[in-house]
């Protein structure tokens, strides 16, 4: 299962989703094209610190401004969105303390 978890800074991608073999699955295909996307935005235009490794991404904003917000935001919606279609597949959480 791929797990994103959405901090106040930032947010975090692991795992695999499970769907289909690599290459062929479209939840991981899904959940990496908005995810990347967004990483890139973030840490070209907002300066965020963007750490991608093999199975995991992670995002952590210097500073949270209007762009930023809006991205998270639209990001958030759009997994939960595939979250409900694919329940098994990926689990979308906001982790409160931030850590």
């Amino acid at each position: 299962m791929i797990r994103v978890h959405f901090k106040r800074d930032g947010f975090e991608v692991s795992g695999h989703s499970g769907f289909d073999v690599k290459g062929y699955d479209i939840v991981c295909s899904a959940v990496s094209v908005l995810t990347q996307h967004t990483a890139r935005i973030l840490e070209k235009r907002c300066g965020a610190n963007v750490i991608r490794e093999e199975g995991s991404l992670r995002v952590s904003l210097v500073k949270i401004d209007d762009l930023s917000r809006i991205l998270l935001e639209e990001l958030y919606v759009s997994l939960k969105d595939l979250e409900k279609q694919y329940p098994g597949n990926l689990k979308v959480e906001v982790i409160e303390n931030g850590s």
